[in-house]
């Protein structure tokens, strides 16, 4: 037995590479946290090589990317958790990637509720199918077998067979239709749960199985044949062959990996779509004249010892449990609909499309990304947002120039916050009618207040005080100024409405239809028409789902008082947490 990694932070998953060279393992070195939860570590993928050295991250997460294998055709499997602008309940889905880090892939259900999280996902041999356990948001370990066939579709209920059909997907329950496996399935037993299968052929499996309140090992089959193979004085678990597989071919490393010099200026990525509009609703067609670039920030503050409202800590919306947004900027779409940028590398970015006026016609509730140096593209608006492009990209007009840089907006502060983006707006705008002696105070109070726990108002009228569950109010109730900011009400859906998840339809929300932009700009309420500028912020704070705090806000706070506890070897930090360069060498 040789150490490979040491030091204070956890390296577990390890998985070798078909290139006999290199190791990708879960990793808390990225030094985040998850946005919910009690204080969490997070941990996301990197890859090292044989020896535990030239040690790099090749996640773009927040949130952990976690139980890697490697595919027959030598791609990454794993399971990604994210909740970019969704609930923070049903978002652990399958995601692939190359070995080094691009063309990060969802393989299947990043707009699913059924079943809520998806793991231990390993390529059926011989097949493009993938064995995997559906387990749960919270009841996270076990759970029930299914199969997934990315070729008949990539979210529920396409695509998904269940194997054991004796239990159902935790905490979710089963959906509408339960596709199965096999209409010959019999239970033979009493089982709460099952938990890492090994697929050794389309019908035959390796799996460990609760049976008694203790996990014993099985062989099975899809029809639900089972032998014991091992029953332990404790659980059994992870049960892997001791025989050569097939080796998986090799997949080009396509990486400038950046040096130790290069760590905070490494290559710039291509990223370019040949339409925008290509599986988008026709209606959408003509309309864009940019693409908004966004990124959540990663989040490697908490208070550690404390949980207000829904999240860690600081909290930073009501919304949702999020990180600090940050707007890198736009990039003109092409009269065909084409686009092509640079794009900086390692980060977790995602889109919307605007219309001349800056308004968001569509928005993107997922994350890609590039490594350094990976040109990829991206089809357009739709439910798999990182396929291949069409044949036609070669006829593209942005494909026949040079990317294009991401133009930074007119303003310097580039975290999103409400005392930053709003207040003063109102303030400015609104104040001499909606504060002081207003006469329409009575009627709507815009004065900056103490309001719903850490959250002052008007912020929280603005927002409309978004809950888990149904809305706040019925419509013939809502008060003066509820909820005309307009954001989607992210945390506002029953935990299993497939709604949640899904691409809302085009123009429908955000700033194209916020009642808050609309009194701003249109003239009509009093001949208020907020400047060019301000109005930007401000329908940028809508897109970005009305965030509370940014990073200006957060870093003004002082680091916890750290409570002592002994294992704990990485203190919280809030105003000194660290900035962690990714993808550059891990130090």
């Amino acid at each position: 037995m040789t150490q490979l990694t040491d030091g204070p932070y956890d390296d577990f998953d390890p998985v070798y590479l078909p290139d006999e060279q290199h190791i990708v393992f879960s990793t808390t070195r990225g030094h985040t946290y998850v946005r919910c939860m009690p204080p969490t570590n997070a941990f996301v993928l990197a890859r090292c090589d044989r020896t535990g050295k030239s040690m790099y991250f090749i996640s773009r997460n927040n949130e952990p990317d976690y139980l890697p294998s490697v595919m027959n055709d030598g791609r990454l499997i794993f399971t990604r958790w994210e909740y970019t602008d969704k609930p923070l309940w049903r978002a652990q889905k399958l995601w692939t990637m190359n070995p080094d880090g691009t063309q990060e892939t969802t393989f299947w259900g990043n707009q699913s509720v059924w079943p809520d999280l998806l793991k231990d996902a390993r390529s059926i041999p011989n097949s493009q199918r993938v064995m995997f356990t559906g387990s749960a948001h919270h009841n996270w370990f076990s759970g029930s077998v299914g199969i997934i066939d990315p070729n008949e579709g990539l979210n529920f209920p396409e695509g998904l067979r269940k194997v054991t059909a004796d239990v159902e997907w935790p905490e979710c329950g089963n959906g509408p239709v339960d596709p199965v496996e096999s209409s010959r399935y019999h239970r033979s037993g009493n089982y709460s749960g099952y938990y890492s299968p090994y697929p050794l052929s389309e019908r035959d499996f390796l799996v460990s199985a609760s049976r008694n309140g203790k996990f014993v090992l099985y062989l099975m089959d899809t029809d639900g044949n089972r032998e014991l193979v091992y029953e332990g004085v404790h659980n059994i678990f992870h049960a892997i062959p001791v025989r050569a597989r097939v080796r998986p071919p090799l997949i080009p490393d396509r990486v400038a990996w950046p040096t130790r010099e290069q760590k905070l200026t490494p290559q710039q990525g291509v990223i370019f779509s040949a339409n925008v509009y290509e599986g988008a609703p026709t209606e959408l067609n003509g309309k864009a004249s940019f693409l908004r670039v966004m990124n959540i920030d990663p989040k490697t503050y908490t208070y550690w010892h404390k949980r207000p409202y829904i999240s860690t800590g600081p909290v930073v919306s009501i919304v949702q449990s999020e990180g600090v947004k940050r707007i890198l900027g736009t990039v003109p779409i092409e009269s065909d609909g084409s686009v092509s940028f640079y794009a900086p590398p390692g980060m977790a970015l995602h889109f919307q499309l605007l219309d001349d006026q800056h308004r968001a016609l569509h928005t993107m509730r997922s994350f890609t990304g590039v490594m350094p140096g990976e040109t990829r593209g991206c089809l357009g608006c739709h439910e798999s947002h990182s396929r291949s492009p069409e044949p036609y990209a070669k006829n593209a007009i942005a494909l026949t120039k040079s990317p294009k840089a991401i133009t930074p907006p007119p303003w310097s502060d580039l975290t999103v916050s409400y005392d930053r983006y709003v207040q003063p707006v109102l303030d400015q705008y609104c104040g001499k009618c909606h504060q002081g002696d207003g006469e329409a105070k009575k009627d709507l109070d815009l004065t900056r207040r103490p309001g719903f726990l850490m959250f002052d108002e008007p912020y929280v009228t603005l927002t409309g005080k978004p809950t888990w569950g149904a809305p706040y109010q019925k419509p013939e109730k809502t008060p003066p100024g509820w909820g005309i900011a307009g954001m989607l009400m992210v945390e506002a859906y029953a935990t299993t409405d497939p709604a949640a998840y899904k691409t809302p339809a085009p123009m429908t929300a955000l700033s194209y239809k916020s009642r808050l932009i609309e009194l701003c700009s249109n003239g009509k309420h009093y001949d208020v028409r907020v400047d060019p500028v301000n109005l930007q912020r401000l329908m940028v704070w809508v897109d970005a789902m009305c965030p509370y705090l940014g990073e200006e806000e957060v870093r003004a706070m002082p680091d916890p008082v750290f409570q002592g506890v002994d294992w704990l070897s990485v203190r919280p930090l809030i105003r000194s947490a660290p900035v962690i360069a990714r993808p550059g060498p891990i130090e």
